[in-house]
């Protein structure tokens, strides 16, 4: 009787632990979306435990990308790919304050600046690519990053070194410290800095790519917060979370390649990020086993900072703050927010503050009592006097419970 004929394992001939990371970091990857493209791979890589990745990696390019066995590699006897040239670039990041949490797009008192070193090759295949510590890179970390491109590049390449190196002339301070290793590579390997004509080819042909990137990770996220929204929908907080954080990735790939200066574009992406993150505070806050409000108002405040006008990450933050018994910061949160000309009306925000306040009363003596407290006495709540949604809605009240010749200045 014939034998069925099955697909590859992939895993045939792994040692066991590497078997294991391969199963659980691929077992979620959806092959029909790769086409060809390793950023569909290395995003799905970038979501996964480091460590898992790593053995992963290791098992893709047949070694350990450690640091022995980096100085262990015989780079004199390396093969070298004939008609090919690979690109080392320096590519800025961002800025990062003392606390490592605290990164931010333009740079603020105190931060430095965070760089990632890329090496990709004539078929614009990504084979390094490290992020550097706060400060420009050092020669040896650029060394390092020579070294895991040749000896163990991100898969599904081999190692090899190509026929041009160019340098960017960014790092040009670090040619002296480079050449000895790069002289020591075999023949017909050679190396140079990019000329002014090059410098310019390579600004345009990232734009381009930077733009069908900017489309293609967009449309990711679009579909990721779709699904997050119907997990919403049937009440399935673990499925929410996960897509939400998807979709705030694949914004932020999107947002990191910034195919334009255009403000507008940034504030749509930042705008998008936001959404992202009140969308999931929305999805910790739901009722139900997993509920946690500290989360939630952890990525309200985050969904803040990347949009200052998005009314729901407060209303998002001031629901956490109640359901923390925080009831007075969480009319903090709302007033400061309905102070902002965007927000001044947004009928969410005002519903929202009448609810932390207790609602206005239907007694005539405690809406008076509560008319002196927030409208009238010098020593009373003045927060939310300015507010002049809250103080019309007062208003109505006050003429309907105590007469049309009151007002929430004259009870």
């Amino acid at each position: 009787m014939a034998s069925k004929r099955g697909k590859r394992d992939p895993t045939a001939g792994m040692p066991p632990d590497m078997r294991n990371a391969f199963q659980k970091v691929m077992s979620t990857f959806n092959t029909k979306e790769y086409n060809g493209d390793i950023s569909n791979l290395m995003h799905h890589l970038s979501m996964q435990d480091p460590a898992d990745v790593e053995a992963l990696f290791s098992a893709a390019t047949g070694s350990k990308p450690s640091e022995d066995q980096l100085s262990d590699f015989d780079y004199k006897s390396v093969p070298v790919r004939r008609d090919s040239f690979w690109v080392m670039q320096l590519t800025p990041m961002g800025f990062q304050g003392e606390d490592t949490k605290d990164y931010r797009d333009e740079y603020f008192p105190g931060s430095k600046p965070v760089f990632s070193v890329i090496i990709y090759d004539d078929r614009t295949s990504y084979l390094a690519q490290e992020m550097a510590p706060p400060g420009m890179p050092s020669s040896d970390f650029l060394i390092n990053v020579l070294k895991k491109a040749i000896a163990a590049p991100l898969p599904p390449n081999s190692p090899c070194a190509p026929n041009l190196l160019l340098i960017a002339q960014k790092l040009s301070a670090h040619v002296g410290a480079l050449r000895p290793f790069l002289d020591s590579l075999p023949a017909p390997f050679g190396w140079r800095l990019e000329t002014a004509e090059e410098i310019e080819q390579v600004a345009s042909g990232v734009h381009d790519l930077n733009v069908k990137g900017v489309a293609k990770a967009t449309r990711r996220a679009e579909e990721e917060k779709r699904l997050g929204n119907e997990a919403v929908g049937r009440k399935d907080r673990t499925a929410a979370v996960k897509h939400y954080s998807e979709a705030f990735e694949f914004y932020a790939d999107a947002f990191s390649q910034k195919p334009t200066a255009t403000a507008d574009e940034e504030h749509g992406i930042k705008r998008s990020m936001a959404i992202c993150l009140a969308n999931r505070a929305a999805a910790w806050l739901m009722e139900g086993e997993g509920r946690d409000a500290k989360k939630a108002l952890a990525d309200a405040e985050r969904a803040a900072a990347f949009d200052e006008d998005y009314g729901k990450a407060y209303y998002r933050q001031a629901k956490a703050h109640q359901l923390l018994d925080a009831r007075e910061k969480s009319i903090d949160v709302l007033t400061s927010a309905l102070k902002r000309p965007s927000l001044a009306s947004d009928k969410g925000l005002v519903d929202t503050l009448v609810d932390a306040y207790g609602g206005f009363p239907d007694s005539a003596d405690e809406l008076r009592t509560l008319c002196h407290r927030l409208f009238i006495d010098d020593d009373g709540d003045l927060r939310a006097r300015d507010i002049r949604e809250f103080v019309r809605r007062a208003d109505v009240h006050v003429k309907k419970i105590l007469g049309p010749e009151f007002s929430v200045t004259a009870v």
